[in-house]
């Protein structure tokens, strides 16, 4: 989509120029025999082109009022970046980008999609780090989608799981929530308990809270280790006023 209303106005002016200049040779023809054809040929050509520049324009448009209409009323969740490939195609210096999302978003779960998006240089560098980016979906209709790139080129903290002495009072006290893992890896180490040390991406949802997302290190008891790939669930505890401390429940995961 785009986020821009400019890429329509540019096509409009461009398209009401070529319009003029069509007619300008059209009229320039109709007086002048010895032009006649030449420049009856190359007006309609102009107005023919003027034509669909101005379609494209609509396109544009329409793309822009649908972006609009998503940052108003869409769900806001966040996307893995599987795959980006460049189309070849540019927009006011910025390149068009097709992405290959893995999405988490209230109400659609987690889903594969791919979308076009005209990427800003500044975060170029995103696509290769792992960072979730956060984007906003359609209520009604998943693969309408849209990247928050000004969200995206902002650093922002990680969220960390909860320090160990603080853990059994989020599990007392805390809001009940789960966390997707998106990626994890063993990071080579274990815990004080002997416990394997994962490095993960996570997608982290907390009752009558935004979800967030962001990347965390925790211990994982051997016997739940298999929880730990893409799409694996862990249900948690997590601070009622900051939903990015947390502690896994292990309690309620179900050994595998």
């Amino acid at each position: 989509m785009t986020t821009s209303r400019m890429p329509a106005i540019v096509m409009y002016l461009v398209a009401v120029f070529e319009f003029l200049l069509g007619s300008v040779f059209m009229v320039v023809g109709n007086f002048v025999p010895e032009v006649k054809t030449t420049f009856l040929l190359v007006g309609a050509g102009l107005a023919g082109t003027a034509v669909i520049l101005f379609l494209v324009g609509m396109r544009f448009h329409r793309r822009f009022r649908e972006a609009q209409a998503l940052r108003a009323n869409g769900v806001r969740g966040t996307a893995q970046v599987l795959g980006a490939q460049q189309t070849g195609v540019y927009l006011n210096e910025q390149p068009q980008i097709a992405l290959q999302l893995r999405i988490s978003a209230p109400g659609h779960g987690t889903y594969d999609t791919t979308i076009k998006e005209y990427v800003p240089f500044i975060a170029m560098g995103m696509l290769g780090t792992g960072r979730p980016l956060t984007v906003l979906v359609d209520p009604l209709d998943p693969a309408k989608v849209i990247v928050e790139w000004s969200l995206a080129a902002a650093p922002t903290a990680p969220p960390p799981a909860a320090e160990p002495y603080v853990k059994e009072q989020i599990l007392a006290t805390g809001v009940p929530g789960t966390i997707r893992v998106l990626s994890a890896e063993f990071a080579g180490s274990l815990d004080e308990q002997g416990r394997p040390v994962y490095s993960t991406q996570l997608h982290i949802e907390v009752d009558g809270r935004a979800p967030v997302a962001g990347p965390a290190m925790f211990a994982v008891p051997l016997e739940r280790v298999s929880v730990m790939q893409p799409g694996g669930v862990i249900p948690i505890k997590a601070d009622p006023s900051d939903p990015r401390k947390f502690a896994a429940d292990w309690d309620r995961l179900a050994t595998g």
